[in-house]
């Protein structure tokens, strides 16, 4: 007789103590993915976890999955702790390195290691954590933006529009530039009614961290304002009133040389006193941004006349890049050429994208 094959079976402890080791495996897994973050200890015993995307003199952004990103003021922070070798610099403007960096018991207090070992140093002496590339000693920061407002009718009449804008920028410790391109087209019922064009850029110098001399320049043209070309050349003397992650603030004046070549009334060249006001803030709602530009000459021959341009309004990002904007552009001639309207003003909806 032929004895029947034996087969093995787990018994249930041996299947309860394989589940546990898995289950384990999992956890410890989870743990150490959730062990690969940053942590951020605040002073009144609040502990964070994230990624530190930035931390500069007077702000610390923690980019988290329960809130996005998170500003926190640099006096709340006690200390903080990175997973990984991060850059760093000891000063605003100076050379970054690596570190390591780990929590330390006593306030204000972190941990680093540069791969010589631990120590712990003031956290005064870290200015800078994942430094910008315009806040190093050689690095610059470039960014771009174009927005397209468009409409037209068909029927018993037809009209159409077109607004487009494109704006460029370069940052680096000790100086930046903006160039702007504006262009407006309007036609309605096969006659054109608007077509204006300006050009414009700016340098800075920074000779402190909030103070900086420029040069600007400018080419403009609108037709149905009598203008067939303004030129304008200028430098003056700007101040850096805010520049923080949230908020950005300056102020400028100084003199410029203005000519502009008017289609009908005489041709006319003085000098000017100009101004200049750029703004930008963020809001939490949404990371929209407010925002105004505003530039003006002041003839100094004949203190009548005066003329100004601004942008002002909000943008909201959509996705990856693309932004969805209103904004309100006033042009204003204290002195317009005779039968023009002093103010011309146009409100835009538009999409764009910036990098």
């Amino acid at each position: 007789m032929t004895a029947n094959p034996t087969v093995a079976r787990p018994c249930p402890a041996a299947r309860a103590s394989g589940g546990t080791r898995m289950l384990a495996a999992l956890l410890l897994a989870g743990a150490s993915g959730l062990a690969l973050a940053d942590t951020v200890v605040l002073r009144n015993g609040d502990r964070l976890s994230g990624t530190i995307k930035h931390l500069s003199p007077d702000k610390l952004t923690l980019a988290t999955q329960w809130g996005g990103e998170v500003s926190i003021d640099r006096a709340e922070v006690a200390s903080f702790a990175t997973d990984r070798p991060v850059r760093w610099s000891r000063q605003w403007g100076g050379e970054p390195n690596r570190a390591t960096f780990g929590l330390a018991e006593a306030p204000g207090v972190v941990t680093i290691d540069e791969g010589d070992g631990p120590k712990q140093v003031p956290m005064s002496r870290v200015a800078l954590l994942r430094p910008k590339p315009h806040e190093t000693e050689d690095g610059v920061a470039y960014k771009g933006r174009v927005m397209l407002s468009t409409g037209w009718s068909e029927g018993n009449s037809d009209s159409e529009r077109i607004w487009a804008e494109a704006d460029f920028a370069a940052r680096a410790r000790d100086w930046r530039y903006d160039l702007g391109l504006k262009l407006r087209r309007e036609s309605d019922g096969g006659q054109t009614t608007a077509d204006h064009w300006l050009a414009s850029g700016k340098r800075d110098r920074f000779v402190e961290e909030t103070r900086f001399w420029y040069l600007r320049g400018s080419l403009e043209r609108d037709r149905f304002k009598d203008l067939s070309l303004r030129s304008a050349v200028g430098a003056g003397y700007g101040w850096q009133l805010l520049d923080s992650e949230r908020t950005q603030l300056s102020l400028r004046a100084g003199a410029d040389a203005v000519s502009e070549d008017r289609i009908a009334a005489p041709d006319e060249a003085y000098p000017a006193a100009g101004w200049g006001v750029d703004f930008k803030h963020r809001l939490d709602f949404a990371s929209a941004e407010l925002f105004h530009d505003q530039q003006g000459y002041w003839n100094l021959e004949d203190t009548g006349k005066m003329t100004m341009r601004s942008r002002s309004g909000i943008r909201l990002p959509v996705r990856e890049g693309l932004t969805a904007s209103l904004q309100l552009n006033v042009d204003w001639e204290r002195e317009p050429s005779p039968g023009r309207r002093s103010t011309d003003s146009t409100w835009l909806l538009g999409l764009g994208y910036q990098w």
